[in-house]
């Protein structure tokens, strides 16, 4: 079994190495299953794992947090890029590499988990790992949560993708098997010893962590592009990056207004795709210029502005005798809305009524 797994791993490297190539967080993946190869290898040659790598694979675990710390913020930071500062998460795994030498010399071996012998000094290096790994899950999740408050300043839809749900679904699977692993040596039901119960399941746990990565690692894009819509921004793009604007109440007038007449003469709202890069592009202004324009000059989040304006459209579709014999979520979909669960949320929460009600409102 070990070795179908270490295969599987090394596949799943190379697949991130060559076939998705060019982004840090495809990068990150492939060392992911890297490190994890190490962990299965060291059970499967005879003797013990140091005796190849003189630190031996406990160390590379004080990895696992900081690399899918990153893997999140290459997806949802615009034009990310690795800085010397953050090579500052390698800290705990230069110390104990370095503790292996002049420390921690012998073999971590499995049946050390659940066994009285123990030493204290060794339990102190997994309750570290434990540790760390914990707060990197916490990170991520708060993390995720502003991204999803953000990501409304810049798309009109949502999705899967755009919303990094899986990866929740992935820190929910570790912190679960964390409290299992507490808790596995109590099932009598499985005729082994306890240190074998958990040791086997590391590695499925392993195994099933890496197969979920796999699929939805080929299927995640990356949610912002860090190309400048014009060359303004690329030219102020550390002023963008600080949050600083100079615009004054005037230019701020003189975009809101465009930006209104934009979306009622051309309707690019039509696009279910449509985003705040789009807008950018057409109107030739900069991404932070029109995100500072619709939350202060027009009072709303880019979600909110499209949004408005497709129930409205909706709305006039819905009035329309010719098109009387299209279905509702055919006309929600004709007004830019992409699915029938996001319209039915989005059209109660503008108008305070589902959109059948609605028509009801209009045939009486």
């Amino acid at each position: 079994m070990l070795q179908l797994v270490t295969i599987q791993f090394l596949l799943s490297a190379l697949v991130f190495v060559f076939f998705k190539p060019g982004h840090p967080s495809n990068r990150l993946l492939a060392l992911w299953y890297c490190i994890n190869v190490l962990n299965f290898i060291g059970f499967i040659i005879p003797g013990n794992l140091t005796e190849i790598i003189g630190i031996g694979y406990l160390p590379f675990l004080f990895l696992n947090g900081p690399i899918f710390f990153f893997y999140i913020q290459s997806i949802i930071k615009i034009e990310f890029r690795f800085k010397w500062i953050h090579s500052l998460h390698l800290i705990p795994f230069v110390l104990f590499s370095l503790s292996r030498f002049l420390i921690y010399n012998e073999s971590f071996a499995p049946s050390f988990y659940y066994g009285a012998q123990m030493p204290y000094r060794i339990l102190l290096v997994y309750i570290s790992i434990s540790v760390s790994i914990t707060g990197y899950l916490v990170a991520i999740f708060f993390m995720l949560i502003k991204h999803r408050k953000e990501i409304k300043n810049y798309f009109s839809f949502t999705s899967r993708e755009i919303t990094l749900d899986w990866f929740l679904i992935v820190i929910t699977i570790i912190s679960i098997s964390y409290i299992l692993l507490i808790f596995i040596p109590l099932f009598d039901f499985i005729p082994i010893s306890p240190g074998k119960k958990v040791f086997w399941f590391n590695q499925f746990n392993l195994a099933l962590l890496g197969f979920i990565l796999l699929i939805f690692g080929l299927l995640q894009p990356v949610i912002y592009t860090g190309t400048p819509v014009n060359q303004e921004e690329r030219r102020n793009s550390k002023k963008i990056k600080s949050g600083r604007s100079g615009l004054s109440s005037e230019e701020m007038t003189e975009i809101s207004n465009r930006i209104m007449e934009y979306l009622t003469l051309q309707k690019p709202y039509l696009n279910p795709d449509y985003s705040l890069e789009q807008m950018a592009r057409d109107l030739n202004i900069t991404r932070q210029n029109i995100s500072l324009v619709i939350n202060e000059s027009i009072g709303k989040n880019f979600f909110q502005l499209i949004n408005e304006f497709r129930v409205e459209e909706f709305k006039q579709l819905v009035i329309d005798p010719k098109l009387s014999h299209i279905t509702l979520l055919g006309l929600a979909f004709d007004a830019g809305f992409n699915s029938k669960s996001s319209f039915n949320r989005i059209f109660k929460e503008f108008s305070g009524e589902t959109p059948s009600s609605f028509k009801r409102k209009l045939q009486n």
